[in-house]
């Protein structure tokens, strides 16, 4: 079975930065439908999430956790 992917470390690090969803996509340099295939978990390119986890500087398997 499927484990929900873990977004609350992105809304938590939106909230603690101020930063808005266009922002953080751009700093993230991925788009803002890519970014909310992900808050929703679904039909998302992997790549994506890893460039999230490298502006957070977290490993990518803290999201599946």
């Amino acid at each position: 079975m499927h484990k929900p992917l873990n977004t609350d470390i992105i809304k938590k690090y939106l909230d603690d930065n101020g930063l808005s969803i266009k922002e953080f996509c751009r700093q993230c340099k991925i788009s803002t439908s890519s970014f909310y295939r992900i808050m929703q978990d679904k039909n998302f390119r992997i790549i994506s999430l890893f460039k999230i986890a490298k502006k957070l500087n977290i490993p990518i398997h803290k999201f599946f956790e």
